[in-house]
């Protein structure tokens, strides 16, 4: 089966609520065509916050894949050493993280399997699921909605983001101490401070204050509490601190990923293969993460084939505690999908669909065209 064109496709959709930091988000879409008429889809996450600098560099990587056979592995190297001197981490790496799922995606579809089976088979019979949402512009009473539908709606845990470019403990007290209350004592509840967005990070110092703060609230992580910039103060952090601390989503290799394991930087490792280059390097860093008793929660807030990629993958790994499921309301993370998720119990159950279980109709590109203007700097 070999690769006749690979294409970009840019979508916008409605969304949020009213009081979401954006109603409207834009995603990055990978095809790839094969002489078989085989069509596999890949995401970048990219397409959340530059979808227009993702077509160019599909073409540059296009040049090294059509007339290939479809091989995930090998054609992720070559890409990868297309943009050795200039793209060996970053932007280029997350758009190939796109064209690398999709390749995995027509791989799947070809064989008629998902694509836990080609990755050697799950090894959970189903893993529990967390709401996200709680972003920061949510009023109060939002906020507290959303963390008891979660509730309602059987969800393991729930997982709010705190203001990423105000520090102000006393204020995040109470709306943690509001989700908490809503969630009651036995939900997991996580906060994710997001400050790969911000220009002025939190200091060490700050972070400990807050997590003081937060402590009667029994956090099961605490998620990007300082810039993903040096594993070091991640890792000061960890001694100082009963807290866990997670993070890794914004890394873009497994390389940086293990150096960051090696510096003992997280309690609880967060790859997602739309971002550090795609299923095989998210796989090496669930796998470095294993070998430094390092537990898995996959990274997930994008669009259907982001979802299913990283369950897929997050089926196949023993480390792979739980997995996030984003409940701001996109239309894209369910239209797209080839079948329902299996959900009982606030569980899923490995996908069944062949490849990653998303679609991309043409009626899909028609209902959803992209709009100029629609990214957003804060995801």
């Amino acid at each position: 089966m070999k690769i006749t064109d690979v294409r970009t496709v840019l979508l916008t959709a409605p969304y949020g609520i009213e009081g979401t930091h954006t109603r409207r988000r834009s995603a990055a879409f990978v095809e790839v065509e094969t002489d078989e008429g085989v069509i596999g889809i890949g995401e970048t996450y990219a397409g959340v916050y530059v979808p227009e600098l993702v077509p160019g560099i599909v073409e540059l990587y296009k040049q090294v894949l059509v007339g290939r056979d479809v091989n995930p592995t090998r054609l992720y190297r070559d890409c990868y050493w297309v943009t050795g001197y200039c793209g060996r981490t970053g932007l280029t790496v997350m758009v190939l993280a796109g064209i690398e799922c999709a390749l995995w995606d027509a791989l799947g579809k070809h064989r008629d399997a998902p694509l836990h089976e080609l990755l050697g088979g799950a090894v959970h019979d189903r893993l529990p699921l967390y709401a996200s949402g709680g972003v920061p512009t949510l009023s109060r009473d939002q906020l507290a909605a959303q963390a008891a539908q979660a509730r309602t709606d059987g969800y393991r845990g729930f997982k709010m983001r705190a203001n990423p470019v105000a520090y102000q403990p006393g204020i995040e007290a109470e709306r943690v101490a509001l989700v908490r209350e809503a969630l009651g004592p036995d939900m997991l509840l996580a906060v994710d401070a997001v400050q790969s967005l911000n220009t002025r990070p939190w200091s060490i110092k700050q972070v400990l204050r807050l997590l003081d703060a937060l402590a009667p609230y029994d956090l099961a992580w605490a998620e990007e509490f300082l810039p993903p910039l040096d594993p070091e103060p991640y890792a000061e952090l960890r001694g100082r601190t009963s807290t866990p601390i997670s993070g890794g989503e914004g890394i873009t290799t497994a390389a940086v990923f293990e150096q960051w394991l090696r510096a003992g930087a997280f309690d609880i490792a967060q790859p997602d293969p739309t971002i550090i280059g795609g299923i095989g390097e998210a796989r090496r860093a669930c796998e470095a993460a294993a070998a430094h008793h390092v537990q898995v929660a996959m990274h997930v807030w994008g669009s259907a084939p982001t979802i299913t990629a990283n369950y897929h993958l997050g089926f196949t790994q023993s480390n792979c505690v739980m997995l996030e499921r984003p409940v701001m309301g996109n239309p894209l993370e369910t239209e797209m999908l080839a079948e329902p998720l299996d959900v009982q119990d606030g569980h899923v159950s490995p996908p069944r669909a062949p490849g990653l279980g998303a679609v991309l109709t043409d009626e899909i590109k028609a209902r959803f065209p992209y709009e100029p203007g629609s990214a957003s700097m804060f995801g």
